[in-house]
């Protein structure tokens, strides 16, 4: 893997290709893609595909860089186009990362001692040298479900930022070795455009990428816009070696099966004694919750009746994901108290 990262300056048509695949084809790994503004002084960045199972960043660059009406931005955009190669291995776009190597939005902190964090100690001084006064990190969530803006920092400027893109934002001081925890001079928000396979995402990533290019004032102070902030989420994981599954059933194989519709739970509270799915013999023991005193927390959310798991409170549930893959390398879902 290479840590240098290319450069492409205002490219031409016929260097982006004609579809997203041919313009992925067409980069050779990791690339910045940069866009002269009217304003040359200003700069603004996006960052995306950190993820090679997020495309919803990747289709909106590529049809706004494509669109034979698009205006030349307000100020520079300085683009990034990061897991190529994760997102063409086959089947395209459904690889997280690449077999072997950490997750790439996990590697934002020193000692950046493997190849990921390598490239992302490259990423983050390229963001610096440019100055930008915003970088937008752009994601996909790994369920179905509504777009929502992520901060480690619930100043202003952040809060300001955020309603530009999303109407519910979320305060978390979970550090995990995210791009949005580095400093680097200016606000940085994580924007979550909704499911990988939800065309409501894709809407979602082109209008943020055309607000980043032509809104004057990323900043301003509008009171009549609100925002739904969400404050100290907790992830939910489950222990090494738990064997997790989806279905209409309790899976004999499995030591946690959660719902095959878990995703509906996305955003909405679900209520007391909801039903979740099933679990073993362990019942709880299955799962953490750790709150900021570093204390687990899980028997106040959720308690298991007959191999039943439930919730135990009015809870909000987002970034709810029915790959098991992905519930049992990261987490199963982030979530706050609705009652709060």
């Amino acid at each position: 893997m290479r840590h240098s990262i290319e450069i492409w300056q205002d490219p031409p048509l016929k260097k982006l290709g004609h579809s997203v695949k041919e313009f992925l084809c067409n980069l050779n790994g990791p690339t910045w893609i940069d866009i002269t503004g009217q304003d040359t002084d200003r700069t603004r960045v996006l960052v995306t595909l950190l993820h090679g199972n997020e495309p919803s960043g990747t289709k909106a660059l590529f049809n706004w860089l494509t669109d034979p009406d698009r205006e030349q931005p307000l100020t520079n955009l300085s683009c990034l186009i990061n897991s190529v190669e994760a997102a063409l291995t086959e089947p395209e776009f459904s690889h997280r990362y690449m077999p072997h190597c950490p997750d790439m939005n996990r590697c934002f902190r020193p000692p950046f001692d493997s190849d990921n964090g390598k490239l992302a100690k490259a990423i983050l001084q390229r963001i610096r040298s440019l100055k930008p006064e915003a970088v937008i990190d752009m994601h996909n969530t790994s369920g179905s479900g509504p777009d929502f803006a992520v901060t480690t920092k619930l100043e202003k400027e952040h809060i300001n930022l955020a309603k530009n893109f999303s109407k519910r934002l979320i305060l978390t001081e979970l550090q995990l070795g995210s791009l949005m925890e580095a400093e680097v001079g200016c606000p940085i928000i994580t924007l979550e455009c909704g499911g990988s396979i939800d065309f409501a995402a894709d809407q979602a990533a082109l209008k943020a990428l055309h607000t980043l290019a032509t809104h004057k004032n990323l900043f301003l102070d509008d009171t009549e816009s609100k925002l739904d902030i969400l404050k100290h989420p907790l992830r939910v994981e489950v222990k090494n070696d738990v064997r997790v599954s989806y279905a209409e059933m309790a899976m004999a194989h499995s030591d946690i099966t959660l719902a095959s519709d878990i995703e509906k739970h996305n955003f909405g509270v679900t209520p007391k004694d909801e039903c979740l799915g099933w679990v073993g013999p362990k019942g709880l023991d299955y799962f953490s919750a750790i709150d900021d005193c570093g204390h687990d927390i899980k028997s106040d959310l959720f308690t298991v009746r007959h191999g039943k798991l439930y919730t135990a409170r009015n809870l909000r549930l987002f970034m709810v994901t029915p790959r098991p893959e992905i519930a049992q390398k990261d987490c199963l879902f982030y979530l706050v108290k609705a009652d709060t």
